[in-house]
C-alpha cells in the first residue's frame, strides 16, 4: 500500500530533514498533542485526511508520533498507518505493511544534528518571516511564513501548519495540546516487529538487490 507515494505530508513537521543544530528539539519539557489533518484536492469526491498524535519528554530527546492518514481516489480507500520514534540519536520508523521496523542514526555533522527543530534560529536560516501571533488553544503562538507554508509554532512545537502546493491545500492543526506533564513509559514503546538497521539496507539493496 502507497509503494513510492506516502501519504504522510505532514512528515516535515515531525520527521527529520536538513536543518540546522539545536541543543533542544523544543523549548518546553514536555508534551502531548493530537492533530487533525485534512487536504483539499481538484476533485470534490476524492479527499486526503487524517489524524496524528505526538508525545514528548525530555525537551524532544524522546519523541513518538503516531500518524493514520486514510486516501479516496476513483472510489477506492486506503488507509496507511506510520510510527516515527526518535530516542536521543536514533530513529525508529514502524512500516505497519511489511511488519518491519527501521533503525537509523541521525545525521551529524559539523553544522549539528539533521533533526528538523523549528525554533526561531532554524526558521530564519531557512528563510522563513515571522508574520505575527495568534492563540491556539489558550498557547500563544509565533506565525512563521515558510514559502507557500505557514507555520504556528508555540516554544518550537507546531500547532498549525498549512501548506500549499499545485494539488491543493493540506493543514494540520492541534486539537489536542498539553505541557509539561508526566507521560508514562508505555506511550513510547513500539511494536513487536523485527528491526532492520537503514545501513545494512542499504548495503544488501546495492550489493544482493533484496533485505
Amino acid at each position: 500500500m502507497y509503494k513510492g507515494r506516502k501519504l504522510l505530508l505532514v512528515g516535515v513537521l515531525l520527521s527529520v530533514a536538513n536543518v540546522f543544530a539545536s541543543s533542544k528539539a523544543y523549548e518546553v519539557k514536555s508534551g502531548i498533542i493530537e492533530y487533525a489533518i485534512v487536504a483539499e484536492n481538484q476533485n470534490n469526491k476524492d479527499y486526503i485526511k487524517g489524524s496524528s498524535k505526538l508525545y514528548f519528554k525530555d525537551f524532544g530527546d524522546l519523541e513518538i508520533s503516531d500518524t493514520t492518514m486514510v486516501q479516496k481516489i476513483f472510489d477506492e480507500e486506503e488507509k496507511e498507518r506510520t510510527i516515527v520514534k526518535i530516542s536521543k540519536e536514533s530513529m525508529f520508523t514502524v512500516d505497519f505493511d511489511d511488519e518491519i521496523i527501521y533503525s537509523s542514526k541521525i545525521a551529524s555533522d559539523e553544522n549539528g544534528s539533521s533533526r528538523l527543530i523549528l525554533n526561531k534560529e532554524n526558521l530564519q536560516k531557512m528563510g522563513a518571516s515571522w508574520i505575527g501571533n495568534e492563540t491556539i488553544l489558550g498557547y500563544k503562538c509565533d506565525i512563521w511564513q515558510l514559502g507557500d507554508d505557514r507555520i504556528w509554532t508555540y516554544n518550537a512545537v507546531p500547532l498549525r501548519q498549512i501548506s500549499k502546493s499545485s494539488s491543493g491545500m493540506q493543514m494540520q492543526e492541534a486539537k489536542i495540546a498539553n505541557f509539561n506533564v508526566d507521560i508514562k513509559d508505555d506511550k513510547f514503546k513500539l511494536p513487536n516487529f523485527p528491526v532492520k538497521q537503514m545501513d545494512e539496507i542499504i548495503i544488501n539493496e546495492e550489493g544482493e538487490g533484496e533485505f
